[in-house]
This record gives C-alpha cells, sequence and structure tokens, in this order.
C-alpha cells in the first residue's frame, strides 16, 4: 500500500500535556492516530520525542515514507525501526513510530474492508480474513466475551489528585467476572457511582478524581481503601473482584552506593525489605479475595516477582500476577520473566515499545508461554480508541481504561460496547 500524505498536530492529552496526533492517506481513504503517555514510567519504555521535535522528525522522513509501498505491517514497522536504528527509538520517538504504525494499522484496515480488530487478529495469527459470522470461533478460546474491564475506581500514588492521601498503591480497581460485557459495565458504572456516595459521605469536599478518573481521597492507609471497596462488594453483592497495581518502583528506594543496606519499599510509611513485602500482600490478597496484583516490586526484582507468584501457587491463590513496568511490552525483558516465571500475565501498552507489529510479538510470546495479557491505557490519554480493537483482536484476558468517567476513559468503553454488538447481536 502507498502512503500518498502525512501530516501531524499537537493535541492536548487528559493531563493537558502537549501530545501528537498522525494522519495518514492513501488513495481514499485517510486515518489518525494519537498517542498517550504515563506519569509513572519505567525505565526501560521507547523513548518520547517533544510534540515539536516529533513534528520536525516527520517532516525529515516524510519523502522517504510517501516514496515506499508498504506491503504490510510488519514492512512498515520493520521501516521505521531500521530509520531509526536506535535500540530505544531515541532518533525518531517512540511516539512518533507509534502513530505512524496505528495510523497505518487503520489504513490498511479501511482499504482491506475489516474493522480494526479483524485486521489485528489477522495480522496477530496471519490467517486470512475473517467475518463477523465466525469470529467468536476464531479469537481467543471462540471470544466467549470480551476482555474483563478492569476499573480503576481509587487513584494513590503517582496517579492520585489529592495530596493528603497515604495511598502508597497506585490503582485500586474492581473487575466484573461475569463474561457479559454489557452486564460488566453496567455493574463496574453503578459500582463507580455507588462509591463516589460512600466517599462523598466519608470525605466530604476532600474527594477528587485522579489521573484516570478513580477517586483520590485522603485515606490513611492502603488497607482502609482495601476496606471501602470490599464493603460495598458485600454490601450489594456486586459480581465484583478487588485488582490492585501496586507500582512498587515508585516507592521502592534503591540502597545506598557504596553502602551494605538492602534497598526497601516505604509502604503506609514504613520500611520495609522485598520478604515483608510478599507477607503484606500474601495477607490482604487473603483478606480481600484479591483477583490481580500488577507490579508487587520494583521493576529489576525478577527474583522477588518469581517468589512472589510461586508463594501464591503453593498457596493454591488464583490470582494473576501482572508484569507491567518489569517487562515493558519488550520481547527480551518478557523472555526473562518468563524463564524466571516472575509471573502469569503481562500489561500490554503500545507506546511502551513502539509498532504495532513489536506489540503482537510480545503477545505471542506471551500466550505460547501460558501467560495473560492485559492491554492497557495511560495515566495522560486521549480519545483515541486503538486498544480497544487490540485488546479484542488478541482475545486479552482484560483491558483497563480507568473508570467509567470522564470522556477520553469513556470513550474506550463505547467502543467496546459498539464491538459488542458488531459481534454478539
Amino acid at each position: 500500500m502507498k502512503i500518498i500524505d502525512a501530516s501531524i498536530k499537537i493535541i492536548l492529552d487528559s493531563r493537558q500535556e502537549e501530545t501528537i496526533e498522525v494522519g495518514l492517506r492513501a488513495a481514499d481513504f485517510w486515518t489518525k492516530a494519537s498517542i498517550p503517555s504515563g506519569k509513572s514510567r519505567g525505565r526501560h519504555e521507547a523513548f518520547v520525542l517533544e510534540p515539536r521535535q516529533a513534528a520536525e522528525k516527520l517532516s525529515e522522513i516524510k519523502p522517504l515514507l510517501l516514496k515506499r509501498d508498504f506491503e504490510n505491517q510488519r514492512d512498515l514497522d520493520d521501516f521505521l525501526i531500521s530509520l531509526d536504528a536506535a535500540e530505544n527509538k531515541k532518533n525518531l520517538g517512540g511516539n512518533l513510530i507509534l502513530a505512524l504504525s496505528l495510523a497505518f494499522a487503520r489504513l490498511k484496515a479501511k482499504k482491506e474492508g475489516k474493522e480494526l480488530f479483524e485486521y489485528i487478529y489477522d495480522n496477530f495469527t496471519n490467517q486470512s480474513r475473517i467475518k463477523f459470522a465466525n469470529i467468536r470461533e476464531k479469537i481467543s478460546d471462540g471470544l466467549e466475551r470480551l476482555p474483563h474491564p478492569i476499573f480503576n475506581v481509587i487513584n494513590g500514588g503517582a496517579h492520585s489528585a489529592q495530596p493528603k492521601s497515604r495511598l502508597t498503591f497506585q490503582e485500586f480497581q474492581v473487575i466484573p467476572t461475569v463474561n457479559d460485557f454489557n452486564i460488566s459495565f453496567a455493574v463496574g458504572k453503578e459500582f463507580y457511582f455507588k462509591l463516589g456516595n460512600v466517599l462523598d459521605k466519608k470525605f466530604g469536599a476532600d474527594v477528587r478524581l485522579g489521573d484516570e478518573a478513580g477517586y483520590s481521597a485522603p485515606f490513611k492507609n492502603n488497607e482502609e481503601a482495601l476496606e471501602v471497596l470490599y464493603e460495598l462488594i458485600l454490601k450489594y453483592r456486586y459480581p465484583l473482584k478487588i485488582g490492585l497495581d501496586a507500582a512498587a518502583s515508585q516507592f521502592y528506594k534503591s540502597g545506598a552506593a557504596g553502602k551494605k543496606r538492602e534497598g526497601f519499599y516505604l509502604v503506609d510509611g514504613k520500611e520495609v525489605v522485598a520478604a515483608e513485602l510478599k507477607k503484606i500482600y500474601a495477607s490482604i490478597i487473603r483478606a480481600y479475595g484479591i483477583l490481580s496484583i500488577e507490579d508487587p516490586f520494583d521493576e529489576e526484582s525478577f527474583d522477588d516477582f518469581s517468589d512472589l507468584a510461586r508463594m501464591l501457587a503453593q498457596a493454591e491463590e488464583k490470582i494473576l500476577v501482572i508484569a507491567d513496568d518489569l517487562t515493558t511490552t519488550n520481547i527480551k525483558r518478557l523472555a526473562t520473566a518468563v524463564e524466571k516465571k516472575s509471573a502469569n500475565a503481562i500489561l500490554i501498552k503500545p507506546n511502551q515499545i513502539g509498532t504495532l507489529t513489536e506489540t503482537l510479538d510480545v503477545s505471542q510470546l506471551a500466550y505460547r508461554s501460558g501467560w495473560q495479557a492485559v492491554v492497557s491505557h495511560r495515566s495522560g490519554e486521549t480519545m483515541d480508541d486503538f486498544i480497544v480493537d487490540l485488546a479484542v483482536g488478541l482475545g486479552a484476558w482484560g483491558i483497563k481504561a480507568g473508570a467509567p468517567a470522564k470522556e477520553e476513559r469513556l470513550a474506550k468503553y463505547e467502543r467496546l460496547l459498539e464491538i459488542s454488538q458488531k459481534i454478539f447481536q
């Protein structure tokens, strides 16, 4: 497919920070893609160029981009990677490369007359075109369900908007246990607004909305937030489980250079080493029936991840141990995590790695290794809903799109509802 025009403009994300939106044209088709950003970024994520630098880079490579005829997604992505020629994509920027990659995917899907999730599925499996009539038999165990929505309903850590909050963990989530997405979304939305009422009574005007539309309030510690969620679930018998994103790299303090002191984690105002933190996790998992825990240790702590995963398996705790900062959607880091049995699920964020093809390759390795995949948004989001089609095309276990509030989060859920209608009705 030949691209005949490429453009870029600077837009604002949900944190009112500048990001980029790239448009591509081929014959009669035009598409665009915008790129989110994370506040708590892993050290191994693809490099992010300042938007104005990204615009300059696109001007530089545009003649080369328009000169080529790209056969498929991998052809385009490999071309961009070779142009950049840096492992972390610091020359062109992972954000510019990804915007071009995602816009191309949309363009190619349009040209082939496919839904975007169909196109992604075809590229993921290298199979021929599928149709709505048989998509359930083709995508991930028959696609008996869409990905589980993971609602981030309380924001702590780096995502909190309440300076008086003492929540160490970054996300307190609820996850529907039913397979019908329409019911899941309705339950999640109802729970979210009931939780808002509870917190208003408890904290009054101190309740705010965090980066991902979850509530931020002056909680004294992590367990206070867990108690509120657990009691509300029990009171109304909601088909929900609690999930956590610890984002432990954010509260890890490394040992001083040249000294024997071990690194430690600052949890609820207390200094704890990894072994003590494992016990804390084991306790709250048992007490609150936790379904998933993300990034329980620092992003370099493969062995601590492994110890926790093994401990939970021995205790027959059936929960997802999800790697995010540990793996950063990077196939080399995932390979290490798989070898060390550090987790049983990976968080997929395309902007961590920089192309759709690399994202699909990482997902393939995760599945071959018996891991689950959870596709995720970022704290600084745009109205772009690409991740929804990605999650469906991958047959992902879950999708993180934030709380069911604010337009940039609701855009994702609305796309999921649209896909649900296309596939199941």
